[in-house]
């Protein structure tokens, strides 16, 4: 993959590193494509498809980098879907491996599309989960304080097995919420490997509880747990 590592260097060079958001994004894209990694030798890939795996992982943000450029946002909502613009900025590269595009574009959607191969959604399943991965090992655990109350709505989605919508609120509580609901869509019993060692889940819940006295957090936790423990076993 010395060819696509190039081709993502010479792309990112044409933005300016030294800011801290798109730095973080440069760091996270290693990260991601080094648990895509894991999760593919997990599966008892071949060295080529290991190296697919990766390249997914590397080309799976591109469209961030003009993104925050542009608009000064992360936010899809506020700018554009990031996932599309990434399989857009491939393309204009000429790069054509249905693979790793459809793995770039659906990376970030609520869900896979239907009518993509068996092999192509294996490959976007690794990309999500490896990205799903560094962003809730990455969620920090600073101490905070807000007056939050976890609401019966909000308790159903981890009750059901669900995501918590990214339009559902937008304070810090839901956002680490959220990311403890990307547990639901998580594939690999690698990634739920990952994800225990960590021991993220337990600690998140304790910043919550801190922050907001809110008891529900340990029961969104043991939710949380189970999901986990059933994988891996």
């Amino acid at each position: 993959m010395e060819k696509e590592t190039k081709m993502f260097e010479d792309f990112v060079k044409n933005y300016d590193l030294t800011i801290p958001q798109l730095n973080e994004k440069h760091g996270h894209t290693y990260r991601v494509l080094g648990y895509a990694k894991e999760i593919a030798k997990s599966l008892d890939f071949n060295e080529e498809d290991v190296n697919k795996a990766c390249i997914c992982g590397l080309f799976h943000d591109l469209g961030r980098f003009p993104q925050f450029s542009e608009f000064h946002t992360f936010h899809d909502r506020d700018s554009f879907d990031h996932g599309d613009k990434s399989y857009e900025i491939l393309k204009e590269l000429n790069y054509n491996d249905n693979i790793v595009l459809n793995a770039v574009k659906y990376h970030n959607k609520y869900k896979i599309a239907d009518d993509l191969t068996d092999r192509e959604k294996v490959f976007a399943n690794i990309t999500r989960d490896a990205d799903k991965i560094d962003i809730i090992l990455m969620q920090t655990t600073d101490e905070y304080k807000e007056n939050y109350k976890i609401t019966d709505e909000l308790m159903n989605y981890f009750k059901n097995g669900n995501l918590v919508p990214n339009n559902f609120d937008d304070t810090t509580t839901i956002n680490r919420l959220r990311c403890l609901a990307f547990m639901f869509d998580v594939n690999f019993k690698k990634s739920y490997e990952i994800i225990k060692e960590s021991n993220i889940v337990n600690k998140i819940a304790d910043v919550i509880y801190n922050a907001t006295g809110e008891k529900k957090i340990f029961e969104i936790r043991d939710i949380i747990n189970e999901r986990i423990e059933e994988h891996v076993r």
